[in-house]
């Protein structure tokens, strides 16, 4: 018996260093044969430098775990052990993400400390963007988030994935937008993110690699198979939408039936991610035997019940007679089969309300990040018609230098709050930049008119210096007119037409 288990392990050994190069031979009989005697061999590999034979030990493992109850334990009891590990050894943040990987492969949840968190989020950041090859797999990777994660991680993890695959990370933060499940701190969270405009393709913008590359370039090769619809209605006046399409590269098809109550909602929705091409006759059929009849067979129509079912259906909240979410993952996840898009949501939008978009340009500004922040600004409010983001624009325009560019933003502000002392600040400032002397001085004697005032500022410790420097330049303003002999005319600030 020893020397039949000694030889496994030299198999299982022997398998490592082929399957290290590229050899895909399943390793199933031997790590069965083995069992929980395979563990610490696997486990070793696992923590080792090597990351092919670091994988090839994970495939392994993932197949010693299917083999049955007491081998799954000890798996994850080992993946356990190494997630709570110390950081420090070289490498082992890339072995703890191996290893959180493959118990979340195995439905367990797992935690682990490293030595390198933010750099582990941008990995994890990159290796999501790198499997967005399509709009079903920026569905299911919200759908994950939503489901796994709390809303301050899919905000991180969104924010994350902006600065290194930008174009992926928009089409998420869409994806999760257009979630009506999704809590509104995560809508207005993610609407206040700056983000590129949606790309034309996929691939805009995301590094991909190995799998996530190959399944790319088929579907970007490929044009998109036809979906096949059927549209069934009872005596009830009740509906039932099927629609099928075949999966581009493989032999499985997609099936989505929609089922819509007599009142227009959708009660009920169920995905078949791998139905064979006779399934949906079959499904056809058992609803004949049950009563409905075969309506229509042409996707426009079918696009066109859905989506005003959906419309009906995501207009209803919770507490307004709907006890669950209007609409359910199984919705969102196969409505690309009828390319719906966001007609659930009819016409509306998920702009953030101003002030939490106010307050991440606000952020963005302290972290020097100007541009970004008065891009987020103009994209929430274009006209800049509030007094505070008219404000803030100009601010960050300030900061980039573009004085000029800030005169009109200040001046807007000015009009709606002509009595906060820090707008006739910085337009002091901006005219002192531009060289308009008696414009500044003006700016400023309307500064110190409006400082003592009580207000908010009184709890800003710069404020002090602020009245100080602001008498200072007053007096040598006045001066230096005196002695050149060239009066400060009162100049007439143009008025900004709403």
């Amino acid at each position: 018996m020893s020397d039949s288990v000694f030889g496994d392990l030299r198999r299982l050994a022997d398998w490592l260093t082929v399957a290290a190069h590229g050899d895909r031979v399943p390793v199933t009989g031997v790590v069965r044969r083995l069992g929980r005697a395979a563990v610490p061999l696997l486990g070793r590999e696992l923590r080792g430098a090597d990351r092919d034979r670091r994988e090839a030990a994970r495939r392994a493992l993932a197949a010693l775990a299917s083999t049955g109850p007491a081998p799954r334990a000890r798996v994850i009891a080992e993946l356990h052990a190494i997630t709570a590990a110390h950081a420090d050894v070289a490498g082992s943040d890339d072995i703890k993400v191996c290893a959180l990987g493959l118990l979340s492969e195995l439905g367990e949840r797992g935690a682990a400390r490293f030595a390198d968190p933010t750099a582990i989020q941008r990995h994890s950041a990159s290796a999501l963007a790198a499997q967005l090859a399509s709009p079903v797999d920026v569905a299911v990777a919200a759908d994950m988030m939503l489901r796994q994660l709390s809303d301050a991680d899919i905000g991180d993890m969104v924010e994350v994935m902006a600065d290194v695959a930008p174009a992926a990370a928009t089409r998420v933060a869409a994806e999760l937008a257009a979630r009506l499940d999704a809590s509104t701190a995560l809508h207005d969270r993610l609407a206040a993110l700056t983000l590129p405009e949606r790309g034309p393709g996929p691939l805009s913008g995301v590094r991909v690699s190995d799998a996530g590359q190959a399944k790319a370039e088929a579907t970007a090769r490929r044009a998109p198979r036809p979906t096949h619809v059927s549209v069934l209605v009872d005596a009830a006046a009740r509906l039932v939408v099927v629609a099928t399409r075949k999966v581009i590269g493989e032999r499985r098809w997609r099936q989505w039936a929609v089922l819509i109550g007599a009142a227009g909602r959708i009660d009920d929705c169920l995905l078949t991610e791998d139905a064979t091409e006779g399934d949906a006759a079959a499904l056809v059929a058992s609803l004949v035997a049950d009563g409905y009849r075969v309506a229509s067979d042409d996707v426009a129509k079918a696009h066109a019940i859905v989506a005003s079912a959906a419309r009906v259906t995501g207009a209803d909240r919770p507490g307004a007679g709907v006890a669950a979410p209007p609409l359910g993952s199984t919705y969102y996840l196969g409505r690309d089969l009828l390319e719906l898009g966001d007609a659930h949501l009819g016409g509306r939008t998920s702009a953030p309300p101003i002030p939490t978009t106010l307050a991440r340009a606000v952020e963005l500004l302290a972290a020097g990040e100007a541009a970004r922040a008065h891009a987020l600004l103009v994209r929430h409010d274009p006209g800049l018609a509030s007094a505070d983001v008219a404000a803030a624009a100009a601010a960050c325009l300030l900061a980039q230098g573009r004085h000029a560019d800030a005169l009109a933003p200040l001046a807007r502000a000015l009009d709606a709050e002509p009595e906060w002392p820090l707008h006739h600040w910085n337009h002091a400032a901006a005219l002192h930049a531009l060289g308009d002397a008696a414009g500044s001085y003006h700016a400023l004697r309307r500064f110190l008119a409006t400082a003592g005032t009580p207000s908010g500022l009184d709890a800003d410790p710069d404020h002090p210096a602020r009245i100080a420097l602001a008498e200072r330049l007053v007096a040598e303003l006045e001066r230096a007119s005196r002695l050149r002999g060239t009066p400060l005319k009162r100049a007439r600030r143009k008025r900004v037409k709403s």
